[in-house]
């Protein structure tokens, strides 16, 4: 299931640094670090970013669980919340 409990169309794979913030609606997108999975992100039905999972990251105070997801919410600036929260499994596979 995708974002919000929509199947996904397609995962798509990445190699690099980072995510875009838009992408394909309903699908997710995985991006790889030295062929180490290191996000995951998930875009709703119209295409923008509605959840992120980190794998790992720079956590230099060690203040972070890992992996975690983080929420987007596009009426905010910027729409990530940078406060994380449990990977929710059910609705973002």
């Amino acid at each position: 299931m995708g974002a919000g409990g929509i199947p996904n169309r397609a995962i798509n794979i990445f190699e690099g640094r980072k995510l875009d913030d838009e992408g394909e609606p309903n699908t997710r997108s995985d991006l790889y670090q030295n062929g180490k999975l290191k996000q995951s992100r998930w875009y709703g039905p119209d295409g923008k970013a509605v959840r992120n999972r980190d794998y790992f990251h720079q956590d230099s105070h060690r203040n972070h669980k890992f992996p975690h997801d983080h929420n987007w919410n596009w009426a905010n600036n910027p729409p990530r919340d940078p406060n994380w929260v449990e990977p929710d499994y059910k609705n973002f596979n």
